[in-house]
């Protein structure tokens, strides 16, 4: 390797450590602050670099949001079922509560720091217009055209909001058993609209 090139993938290197320190940096003050309140000053400081090198790896104060905002999301792992193996209804619906049930429960405490800008700041916005497009394209994939009923629509995401979560949790069930409750009577649910088709 000659000395340019070992330069160049040194710096390279550093540029990237640079960009994660800035990156936890922000989720740490998002965290303890919100989005809104938090400066580029204050992500700068706790990265332990200048304002100006944030503004270099970002651009500004909303593409750094917006990045820390899609990685938390993948940390978080919105519910996907491209590597589902369950076949069938029954299965599938199972997998599909039970996806969402943990996945609420595993971000609830961001949403809680969230909540208050969900109105207001825009990569809020767009951040949870995308989380909503994504379930409602999994919901389809997974519920087919008994989503086109309105009381069907209503029954799948009444029961699968993270109100109805934040219900069974406080009524002293766990996720998982709450998840099994839900799926089961909406596979009922599922299993009487299906008998009334023509």
């Amino acid at each position: 390797m000659t000395p340019r090139q070992y330069s160049m993938e040194h710096r390279a290197a550093q540029a990237a450590r640079t960009r994660e320190r800035i990156l936890d940096a922000a989720l740490a003050c998002y965290r303890e602050r919100g989005i809104g309140a938090t400066s580029l000053q204050a992500v700068a400081r706790r990265a332990e670099v200048s304002a100006a090198t944030v503004l270099n790896h970002f651009g500004s104060a909303e593409e750094l949001a917006r990045v820390v905002v899609v990685q938390l999301a993948e940390t978080l792992q919105v519910p996907d079922d491209s590597d589902w193996h369950e076949t069938g209804r029954a299965p599938r619906v199972r997998r599909l509560v039970g996806e969402m049930f943990a996945f609420y429960d595993r971000s609830t405490p961001w949403f809680e720091i969230f909540r208050a800008e969900l109105d207001v700041d825009p990569v809020l916005r767009e951040g949870e217009a995308a989380f909503w497009k994504a379930i409602q394209d999994l919901y389809r994939r997974v519920f087919g055209d008994a989503l086109n009923d309105p009381h069907v629509r209503g029954a799948v995401f009444g029961l699968t909001h993270p109100a109805t979560v934040t219900a069974l949790r406080e009524s002293g069930l766990t996720p998982e058993s709450g998840a099994d409750l839900i799926a089961g009577t909406l596979i009922r649910t599922l299993d009487q609209w299906e008998g009334q088709q023509p």
